[in-house]
Order: C-alpha cells, then structure tokens, then sequence
C-alpha cells in the first residue's frame, strides 16, 4: 500500500515518475483563485507552527488523479486550482528546477504558455508581472496573446503573492523567504486519491456536484493510516522488503479498524444518543468541515476534541479543527491509542444499562460537559462504582437543583419530597405549573429502565429520544375540565348534565352526598337558566377544589398524538386509547403505562379516583425517595 499523504516536495519531486506530469484536462474549467483565497491559504501556512519538526504537517484538500491510458501523463480531476497556486507561490520563490514541466494545460495554449513561462521566469517575466500597473498595461508591454480570463487570474496570483510577502517581510517579526519556502516544502501536505480504471469525466461531475466531498474523517484516516504504523515500528528499513511488507499489512489492519469504528457509530440508536454528548462544531474559518451525517466517526473524533481540558481544568476546545489531529498530538502512535480507548469507553458506557441511562438522561438535559464526565471517569482514585455513584449525584442536582450533602434529609430533595405528597393539605402544589415535574417523570423512566427486569419481564432500553420531553404533553389523568359538562347544555338537559357531572366528580369521596349540598328537584326547577349555570359553575370549583387535580398523582406524560385525541376524556376512555396504542407498538412511558393499566392499589379499574391519585402521588415519593436515599464516598479508598 502505498502513502496517502504526500508533501509538496514530493508532489513535484518522486511521485512523479519516468517523466511523468500532471495534466489538466479539457473538461476542468479554468484557473479562477481569489485574491482572499491566496492570502488564507498563504496565512494559514504560515501560521502553522512547526516548532522545527518535518513531521508536523498541514493538510491541504485532497487530489484526485487519474493516470492517462497512453501517454506518460496523471490527470487531474480534482485539485487543479491547489496544484496551479502551489506552483505560483513556488515560481515566486525561485524554485523553478523543482516544478518546471510538472502541471500541463491541455488544451488551453495561452494558459499553458503563460503558466509555462511563470514557472521558469522567462524574461524576467514575473518582475514584469509586480511592476505592472494592471493586466493591461503588463500585456501591452509584454507584446504576448495573453488577453484571456486563466492568464488574467494567473496574474492577479502573482500580484497577490508578491503583495503578501512584502508586508509579511515588514512585520516587526519579519517573514524569512527560506524558512518559509522550507515550510511548503516539507509541511504542507496533500492527500492524494489515485483512482485506476474509470470513466475520469463522470468521476470529475461527481466531484465537482459534491457527491464526493473530503472530510475530515478522510484526513484524520490518512494522518493515522500513514504515520502510526511507522511509529510502531521502532526500526524502519525502506530498503527491506519484511519491513515494507509489515508496514503494508499494519497500515491495512489499520484501515480495518477505523472502518470498524465507523460502521459502529453509524448504527442509528448509537449516533443519536451520542450526538447530544457535545457541543463542537468546525470552526468557521475552517474549510474542512468534521460532518458526523456523512461519516458517523466524525462524532468520536468531536466527542475526543471535547475531552480535552486546560490547566485549570477548563474545556480546551470550542470547536473542531483538523489542526488538532495535525499539531496537538504530534505522536501519531498516541493520537491512534487516544482515540481507540475513547470508542471503546463510549461503547462500554453504551453497553451498561446503568450508566447508558444516566448517562443519556444527564445530557439530554445539557448538564454537564463531556470533559467532566471524562475526567471523572479517568480519576484514578474512583472505581466503576463510585462513578456510576458520581452519575446518580449529577441525577439529583439536576432533577432537583440542589447537591448532595450526606444524609437524604440535609438535602434539597427533601423540599420536593414534601411537596409530592401535600395533596391534602390547604395549599396543595400546582404541580402542572411547576418545572420540576417533567424532570421527575422522566426520571420515573429512568429508574424503570435502569433496572435488567420488571416483576420478571425484561426491560429494554431507552432509545435516546426518550431522555428529554420528546414531544408530549402534560396530562391531567382525571380531566380537569370535563367533557360533559362542555358537550350537553346544561340548559336544554340539566338533569342529566347535573347527575353525570355528580357522578364522575365525586367517585373516591367517603360521603356521596356531599355533592347534592342544598340541591332539590323542586329547587332546580325554580331557579332561572342564569342560577342554574351559576349553581353548576359554583359546584364544579368546589369539587375541583377538594380533588387534587394538579397534584403530580394525576399528571403524566403523552405523546401529543395520543394526547390531542383525549380532549376532556375520563378515566376510562383514556385508559383504551392507551392501551391500543401500546398494542399498536407507539412508546408509552413506563408511568404513564403502569397508571393506565392501574399498578396501583384500587378497585376499580374503570374510574381514577381520590384514592387512586393519593396512592400514586404516594408510589412516585417512594421511588423518589429510594433511588436517591444513598451515601456516596467519592473519596480515595485508602
């Protein structure tokens, strides 16, 4: 297998073999760089810090070529205006030898003439270039056919580059031409694709149409395929062919591997979890872009960026940049391990029911940062257990806002704790209004799914879009507006409106006739249609007041698909509508589920009463209680 990557030296030097050059064919569209794009791209060597080292390197955008079937020729699909700059920006530096006959315009002659005399300073042509006004006056005085837009642009190349360096050179810090020429020589580096046996146009309109788009996925490969295996070999001899050979084979296992890696992380379940594990993005100026959609690796490469902290302990890196793959880690041996022991961590952590769910609920919620999450997994005073400890502490000061400090009762949990249960007392909780009871529901899934069973059966895990409300409602289990009282006048039946609104109310009340108050027939039929929607009005606060609607025993989660269906239901045509879609396969939270199929203590399976809302409100504090109820020594075991 031969290298991926190659330096500018020997783009123009030992690639290129038996008098072999590239070749720009005539379906490539002509030279057209920027001013802007010349002096980023001349900045950004620049300010690529070496500290000395020939085997530091900055990537530029790969190469396609594609070797001519008859003559001794590469053609270039992709790359045709890096390698036509490169060349410029290597003319002005006086290295003719090096590049002279190696980029060939084929079927646009004054293009070629002009770029063949550049590259070989004809004339003192590129003199005449820096002290021309304009390109009208430079092809006025040169007497030569050069009116076209590639010479043009080829022009304004040369003006650019020669502008840049004289007020580089002018710095304080002045910019020396040779370090700088050494520098593209030996550090800039390119990837270059080497495709046999294809149609070069149809390969070129793919390219240009960007179904094949690089990636810094493709780069980082390269940087590891091409550098680590050489790094493992501690004695390297090109001259022998078991070593030639044992790179070779290295290079391809290696090759496997990622490969490996990434068809893991393509697994859908697998790039959703993770995906809200961080917040890195390409930078801005960055033309590489890192796009986990297109190559799911891309994901552990952001996830292993995010993973590093400064001195003081703080997230090193806001964004990605393939300068870090490059510069930050200049063994490629340790980059490669790195990164390995990072996959297979999050693949453990994947894997381990426990800490996938807390895990996933801790970042669905965006509270914590993957650097702390690393380092804490990495501290070498913990075990397993006392992370996994860690973890469920992070579960309460997010749930509850508050942090552990010992015993249950010293801390903030306590305040909600009292609250699940002051159902009875004279100012109940709104729970509908108050924030902390989705993350209390949601938390119920969690201490459900944690678990390996459930009265026996076994429980699956939570597919990531679980661990945040994804889209659902709040849901009164007993309306708080019933429907009958909206759907029949009270007016035109008010007998049966009064007598179906009694019934459903005060089902779970001891005294059933703590309704009927100072109701009569005789009295009814007295009062006018404006006392009768009064007395009903009257009637309906009161036994709302004495029932517990907002209590968090009688709210749950639905889906809105679900939810919106139910309008003002009661119990019981809310509980088969659950039902038949759990049947049907929709996900129904584990809650939700267990209060519509009546887990709980009651009698009557049909109707949600006082005591069926007390009894869960009671289930939900107990759970609560127990799942947090711990001591955790996050201290050294000496």
């Amino acid at each position: 297998m031969a290298d991926l990557i190659y330096s500018i030296e020997r783009v123009f030097g030992n690639y290129l073999t038996n008098e072999q050059l590239y070749n720009i064919p005539e379906y490539q569209r002509g030279y057209k760089w920027s001013n802007q794009q010349i002096n980023q791209l001349l900045d950004d060597i620049n300010e690529f810090d070496t500290g000395g080292d020939d085997e530091l390197f900055y990537c530029l955008q790969n190469i396609t070529l594609v070797p001519f079937e008859t003559e001794n020729k590469l053609n270039v699909v992709d790359g045709q205006q890096r390698l036509t700059t490169i060349s410029l920006i290597l003319a002005y530096l006086k290295e003719t030898e090096r590049i002279k006959c190696k980029l060939h315009y084929a079927v646009r002659k004054p293009s070629n003439d002009f770029l063949q005399c550049v590259i070989a300073n004809e004339s003192g042509i590129i003199n005449n270039i820096m002290e021309s006004d304009d390109f009208d006056s430079f092809v006025s005085k040169s007497n030569k056919d050069y009116d076209y837009q590639d010479v043009y642009f080829m022009y304004c190349a040369i003006k650019t580059i020669d502008e840049w360096f004289k007020i580089k050179e002018k710095e304080s810090n002045p910019l020396s031409r040779d370090l700088f020429k050494h520098k593209i020589l030996k550090n800039v580096k390119v990837i270059i694709n080497r495709i046999e046996g294809v149609a070069e146009q149809e390969l070129f309109m793919n390219l240009n149409a960007g179904k094949v788009q690089l990636d810094g996925s493709d780069l980082v490969r390269a940087i590891m395929i091409t550098r680590v295996a050489k790094q493992e070999m501690e004695e390297f001899d090109s001259s022998e062919v078991k070593d030639v050979v044992r790179l070779n084979e290295r290079r391809i296992r290696i090759g496997w591997e990622l490969d490996e890696l990434n068809a893991w992380w393509s697994k859908e379940n697998v790039l959703n979890y993770y995906s809200v594990f961080t917040n890195l993005n390409t930078g801005e100026k960055e033309t590489i872009k890192f796009d986990e959609k297109k190559h799911p690796i891309n994901l552990l490469y952001k996830i292993w960026a995010e993973s590093f902290t400064d001195k003081e302990g703080k997230q090193l890196y806001i964004d990605l940049r393939l300068s870090y793959f490059e510069t930050k880690n200049t063994n490629a041996l340790d980059l490669y391990t790195s990164i390995i022991l990072l996959h297979r961590t999050l693949k453990d952590w994947f894997e381990d029911r426990t800490i996938y769910h807390y895990l996933g609920f801790l970042f669905s919620q965006k509270h914590i940062s993957f650097n702390t999450i690393w380092k804490e997994w990495n501290n070498e005073k913990n075990n397993r257990s006392q992370f996994i400890c860690f973890l469920k502490n992070e579960l309460q000061k997010c749930v509850f806002g508050k942090e552990p400090n010992g015993e249950l009762e010293d801390t903030g949990i306590q305040f909600w704790l009292d609250k699940i249960k002051d159902y009875n007392s004279e100012n109940p909780t709104n729970w509908y209004e108050t924030p902390q009871l989705e993350k209390i529901l949601l938390t119920l899934d969690i201490i459900e799914h944690s678990q390996e069973k459930e009265k026996g059966i076994p429980m699956p895990f939570l597919k990531p879009r679980y661990f945040k409300n994804h889209k659902e409602d709040k849901e009164h289990i007993y309306p708080g507006t019933p429907k009958d009282i909206k759907a029949i006048s009270i007016l035109t039946d008010p007998e049966l409106s009064f007598s179906n609104y009694v019934a459903r109310l005060n089902n779970g009340y001891a005294d059933d006739k703590l309704i009927y108050w100072k109701f009569s027939t005789n009295d009814w039929e007295s009062y006018s249609d404006e006392e009768k929607s009064n007395k009903l009005l009257s009637l309906k606060q009161e036994i709302h007041h004495k029932r517990p609607i907002n209590s968090i025993g009688n709210l749950v989660l639905l889906h809105l698909s679900i939810n919106r269906g139910f309008g003002n239901d009661y119990y019981q045509d809310k509980r088969m509508i659950v039902i038949n879609n759990t049947e049907n396969g929709e996900y129904v939270r584990s809650h939700t589920l267990k209060v519509f199929v009546k887990q709980t203590e009651s009698n009557d399976l049909n109707d949600w009463t006082m005591v069926d809302i007390t009894n869960n409100a009671d289930m939900i504090h107990n759970k609560i209680k127990l799942f947090f109820n711990h001591k955790c020594n996050l201290e050294s075991n000496e």
